[in-house]
């Protein structure tokens, strides 16, 4: 069980502490957290508690937005890339961003299709903010919610292609595996690919009750029913989450 403690405990303490939201699978925050797990980096989970002022994560991280990764008195770093690279830095086995430059290059190009602005994440937050704001037009926190995401009818329209886009590329990824005879999607190894997609994946379809335990009442705000990105899910990019969440990944999730 990992150490839990408050925003204002974990500010004040050294070492490793990632800044979580708490109770729902939040991708960038699971992948944050199997990061430092795969690489046995000892570290605290912080979450917002009664006591913590309001202010307290914009006033130490400079940016209202979960998961933050906290090192000793180092700058916080609050995004996906900054948060792999500490990570990397700090325990650099096992590796999970490729040592030549083209690979490199490669996966934090395809993360960012993952987990950056406009990225699957992303679309899927949109398509969610859109689905509830259609339901009930009034709903302050999901109007709250889309104007940090950038909600707007063309970034709505634009969003299902956008997870069909990247959801290809993850899936050509892995027929070009198979073929190999390879198993992860860039090569024999896990890798910081193989870890987002898992993650991510719960944006669109999240594991079973049993493995994701979130309550009851979000499950169908993480459950995509858009027909093309239905479709674009395969059994392959699906089966692939199965086996690094049963091979690698804590299960069940931690949220």
């Amino acid at each position: 069980m990992i150490e839990t403690v408050s925003l204002s405990a974990a500010r004040a303490r050294g070492g490793v502490r990632l800044l979580m939201l708490r109770g729902l699978p939040s991708p960038w925050g699971q992948a944050a957290k199997s990061i430092l797990e795969l690489k046995s980096i000892p570290f605290v989970r912080a979450y917002q508690e009664a006591e913590d002022p309001s202010s307290l994560l914009r006033e130490w991280t400079g940016q209202d937005s979960y998961p933050v990764l906290a090192y000793e008195r180092e700058r916080p770093r609050p995004g996906w890339a900054d948060i792999l690279l500490l990570a990397e830095r700090l325990e650099p086995t096992p590796r999970l961003i490729p040592a030549d430059p083209a690979g490199r290059t490669l996966v934090f190009g395809l993360a960012h299709e993952i987990c950056g602005e406009m990225g699957l994440g992303w679309c899927g937050r949109l398509l969610t903010i859109d689905a509830q704001l259609r339901e009930d037009p009034g709903n302050a926190f999901f109007a709250a919610f889309g104007a940090k995401y950038g909600y707007s009818p063309a970034a709505v329209a634009a969003a299902p292609r956008r997870c069909v886009e990247v959801l290809g590329q993850l899936d050509a990824l892995l027929v070009r595996s198979t073929a190999a005879g390879t198993r992860y999607l860039l090569g024999a190894d896990l890798g910081a690919l193989d870890v987002y997609w898992a993650a991510f994946s719960n944006v669109l379809l999240p594991l079973p009750p049993d493995r994701c335990p979130m309550p009851d009442a979000f499950r169908p705000m993480f459950t995509c029913s858009h027909p093309e990105v239905v479709a674009a899910l395969t059994p392959r990019l699906l089966a692939h989450r199965d086996f690094v969440y049963e091979h690698h990944l804590r299960l069940p999730m931690e949220l």
